[in-house]
């Protein structure tokens, strides 16, 4: 019972230290292709500084607007000087982006296409439609629990065979019942950081 216990304990341990860690795996904003780069972008361009002031918060506002002007005034010098004071000032964005989240800065990231999932939820946003996003979850929930279950439902029949087949019930057992729970749990928590939290 207690070799059970500890196995249940180390799955539980890493499905959550998994779901703890998605949000750092799929996070966009430190992409150069990501909203905060493109702002911040934009920003230069137009002079307007409200346009990435919104992606960070009161903390940060104030290094972020010093940096903005320092990169307005030198940007013009030649196209050299324009080219390093707009990563300077796109890496400075993401940086403070990431500090209101309450995540580690780990660098800027070449552009990338968009995971999936992000593009479905961005894309029901435009459209006003939840039923893009809805409709991938569903089916990645099912899928996925779908393939759990039957696992466990096919161990479960030859637990009592022998030793090695109870063994593989418990695995089975123990992954799909934590992979319900984490999920549900993930479901349960919400988003795990944000700007203004």
């Amino acid at each position: 019972m207690k070799s059970i216990k500890n196995i249940y304990c180390f799955h539980v341990f890493t499905l959550i230290a998994f779901f703890s860690f998605l949000p750092d795996v799929y996070s966009h904003c430190d992409t150069m292709s990501g909203p905060v780069a493109t702002d911040a972008q934009k920003a230069l361009e137009t002079k307007d500084f409200k346009t990435i002031q919104i992606w960070v918060g009161a903390a940060q506002e104030k290094e972020l607007e010093k940096r903005f002007n320092e990169c307005i005034a030198v940007r013009n010098i030649n196209e050299q000087t324009k080219k390093l004071a707009d990563m300077y000032f796109i890496e400075t964005s993401i940086r403070l982006h990431r500090e209101a989240e309450g995540m580690p800065f780990t660098g800027v990231k070449p552009a990338q296409p968009l995971p999936t999932d992000i593009a479905a939820a961005e894309k029901a946003l435009e459209t006003g439609e939840i039923k893009t996003i809805t409709d991938l979850l569903t089916e990645a929930i099912r899928s996925e629990t779908q393939k759990w279950f039957e696992k466990a439902v096919d161990a479960r029949k030859h637990k009592d065979d022998n030793v090695e087949s109870g063994r593989k019930w418990v695995d089975a057992y123990v992954k799909y019942v934590v992979y319900i729970h984490g999920l549900y749990m993930q479901i349960e928590a919400g988003p795990q950081h944000g700007v203004e939290d």
